[in-house]
């Protein structure tokens, strides 16, 4: 029964993502009931943060994948792929689904738009996602992240 109470909580919380204050950068606080899903939730946060996500269409796909060394360093590589996405050609991801993850890949499909000054608000510049104050870890019979920004 307590594992249902945890996860109904889970499913209450009104964004599967919370800004945290921070002095020089940008933090996020990141939930997920499962990992895929909070690296979904990663990736909505990061087009969150560069503009107001309900102007992004679902016109364009990307088919990405990701390896790395281990679960917190695929974190920092599929949020730095991203950008690299959006440095390059200007995509902009507004539906994320994680096909497959391990704790050293992943690969996802990412439905998205190019961006548009005249369509796409600009918010927060992002340089790259760090390794500082970096951490995954169980939350509640779901997952919890923290991840800083390099602005």
């Amino acid at each position: 029964m307590k594992g249902r109470n945890a996860e109904a909580s889970l499913r209450r919380r009104r964004r599967p993502y919370r800004q945290m204050p921070h002095t020089a950068d940008l933090a996020w606080r990141l939930w997920g009931e499962s990992l895929p899903r909070l690296f979904e939730n990663a990736g909505r946060a990061l087009s969150a943060t560069l503009t107001d996500v309900r102007f992004l269409r679902r016109r364009v796909i990307r088919e990405v994948s990701v390896a790395s060394s281990d679960r917190e360093a695929l974190l920092v590589d599929w949020l730095n792929h991203l950008l690299y996405l959006f440095d390059i050609d200007g995509f902009l991801g507004r539906d994320f689904t994680v096909v497959t993850l391990t704790d050293e890949h992943l690969d996802a499909r990412v439905q998205g738009d190019i961006y548009d000054e005249t369509r796409h608000p600009a918010k927060t510049a992002v340089k790259a996602a760090t390794f500082h104050q970096l951490e995954i870890v169980p939350d509640h019979g779901g997952w919890r992240a923290t991840v800083v920004l390099d602005l």
